[in-house]
């Protein structure tokens, strides 16, 4: 599979959550003037998310609101804003930040220092806190396409999007999961995100691969315009793709998301990390019992967090190693 650090990004589509971001904003407010300041010096965490109108700096904003509440041995908590999982390693490699939300992909790229973090060289005392929401890819096919399992995408007309975009690069992960290869489908289509719904019900297309945070958008277009259904990524080779891929996760798409949709949709994806490279033990420690502590509340702070179980948090699409401070926690359980 081929995932290009190109394709790296987070879903920016989130305007109908601006005022959750302006509420967690303030809940964080007080970063003025602390970045100037070394990890030793402070006692706040600086924590770097992402664009304010993406999804990583909300989330960010919700970890540090669990931290700010707890204020665990007087440890206070503040989200820098950037743009994205590479500028949020670079954050860590200077200091700058202690914490930052990273995509799995990006980080595990980071830690062999390959593709675009080759120039910076590897980062190999990068440590994962835990997994958090995920982008998930979903085949959608068009009624009549005669697709019911992922291996009947051969033959098909098949969108993968724009070469170099992240789109692309999870379907071809879908493609690879099913054991096909681009040359078992009868036409590869090159569309845009945006033009997928339109071509689909237009019979244009029998197939495309939607990645987002669910429920989407494009995807609610597609099954209520021409009764676009779902399909399920399953395929026997399943096993031996994960065994590839670490950075790629199992995802589940409840039943009931989409209209007609009544059976939960097998689903692949890229998790978000929270991860460090010089955090203390202790304070690695105090960061996962806090939102252990809250967890319930923590996953209502922001529908991107909506179903996360502590399990997948601690386990699912992790493909760096483990701060020794968060395996202590998830090895009580949270206590």
């Amino acid at each position: 599979m081929i995932l290009a650090l190109g394709a790296i990004r987070e879903e920016t589509d989130v305007g109908r959550n601006a005022a959750l971001v302006a509420a967690i904003i303030l809940a964080v407010a007080g970063l003025a003037g602390a970045g100037q300041a070394g990890a030793a010096e402070r006692r706040t965490l600086l924590i770097a998310g992402g664009e304010v109108t993406g999804y990583y700096f909300p989330v960010a904003g919700a970890v540090c609101r669990v931290i700010n509440k707890e204020k665990p041995r007087g440890l206070g908590c503040a989200v820098i804003p950037t743009s994205g999982s590479a500028a949020n390693l670079d954050l860590l490699r200077s200091g700058e930040a202690d914490l930052a939300l990273v995509q799995s992909r990006a980080a595990q790229l980071a830690v062999a220092g390959e593709e675009s973090f080759r120039e910076a060289g590897p980062m190999p005392d990068l440590r994962a806190l835990m997994a958090l929401h995920g982008e998930v890819a979903v085949v959608v096919t068009r009624p009549g396409s005669g697709i019911e399992h992922l291996g009947d995408l051969k033959g098909k007309r098949v969108n993968l999007g724009r070469p170099g975009s992240f789109q692309r690069a999870m379907a071809e992960a879908v493609i690879d999961a099913s054991g096909l290869s681009q040359g078992d489908l009868s036409v590869l289509v090159e569309l845009d995100l945006a033009e997928q719904a339109q071509e689909l019900c237009q019979g244009n297309i029998d197939a495309a691969v939607f990645t987002g945070i669910h429920p989407m958008a494009d995807v609610q277009t597609a099954v209520e315009e021409c009764g676009a259904t779902l399909v399920s990524i399953r395929s026997k080779s399943m096993e031996q793709f994960f065994r590839k891929n670490p950075a790629v996760a199992r995802f589940s798409v409840p039943g009931g998301t989409y209209e007609g949709q009544k059976e939960d949709t097998a689903a692949i994806g890229l998790k978000t990390l929270l991860v460090t490279r010089a955090l203390p033990a202790e304070d690695v420690g105090d960061v996962v019992k806090a939102v252990w502590n809250n967890f319930g509340a923590f996953t209502r702070l922001h529908p991107a967090l909506k179903g996360l179980s502590k399990g997948e948090a601690s386990r699912d699409g992790i493909p760096i190693r483990m701060h020794e401070g968060a395996q202590k926690i998830h090895g009580e359980g949270g206590n």
